[in-house]
């Protein structure tokens, strides 16, 4: 995230100036904010997962695992719809500066586009760290910030005009290639797993 969010101000101070790190600062806390259920949920889950997943009871870790990215898949396209049609509520908690809430409206419908796509990710991670594999979560937290946002957020901007747009566009990119590489990383992996605890 460190990494991330520096890349990210450095490229934005370029190509935008001040104004555009206040919107981005403002996006991140809001991010916090709404993402807060999902890694809660994911959290909450996987004590249901490790128990059954060591109880031999692998339906059950199957079920949960559907519930988990179900429940997190329709909480995260609420928080898409919350943010998508009401950013101006959301930029206005933080600050009340009129020219910073115009122009981060629309970075932050850039920003939060994919956030639907990050559900994915919160439950391949939260289920890596349930049955034992917790470098597999690792690996795809890292591969997200470092090996896609930070040079996604460098090479963006200087590409067909976009500008400060590029930085903000870096992470719906992220949202969706991370999210969909640690959710079928994360399905091949359990099933694999599970198949061997059953002949075990």
């Amino acid at each position: 995230n460190s990494v991330a969010q520096i890349m990210g101000n450095v490229m934005l101070q370029i190509w935008g100036g001040d104004l555009y790190v206040g919107i981005m600062t403002i996006i991140n806390s809001v991010r916090e904010v709404m993402t807060m259920p999902l890694m809660g949920l994911a959290n909450g889950a996987k004590p249901v997962m490790s128990f059954n997943y060591g109880a031999k009871q692998f339906d059950r870790v199957k079920s949960a695992i559907r519930f988990i990215t179900v429940v997190c898949i329709l909480l995260s396209v609420g928080v898409w719809a919350l943010l998508f049609f009401c950013p101006r509520f959301f930029m206005e908690l933080f600050n009340d500066d009129p020219a910073l809430i115009e122009m981060g409206i629309p970075a932050m419908r850039l920003y939060f586009s994919g956030i639907f796509m990050m559900s994915l990710q919160f439950a391949g991670q939260a289920t890596f760290t349930a049955l034992g594999c917790a470098r597999h979560a690792v690996f795809f937290s890292t591969f997200r910030k470092v090996a896609i946002v930070a040079p996604l957020s460098v090479l963006l901007p200087s590409l067909w005009g976009l500008g400060t747009d590029g930085v903000f566009l870096a992470e719906p990119v992220s949202n969706y290639v991370g999210g969909i590489a640690c959710y079928l990383t994360m399905m091949i992996v359990v099933r694999k797993k599970l198949q061997q605890e059953k002949t075990t």
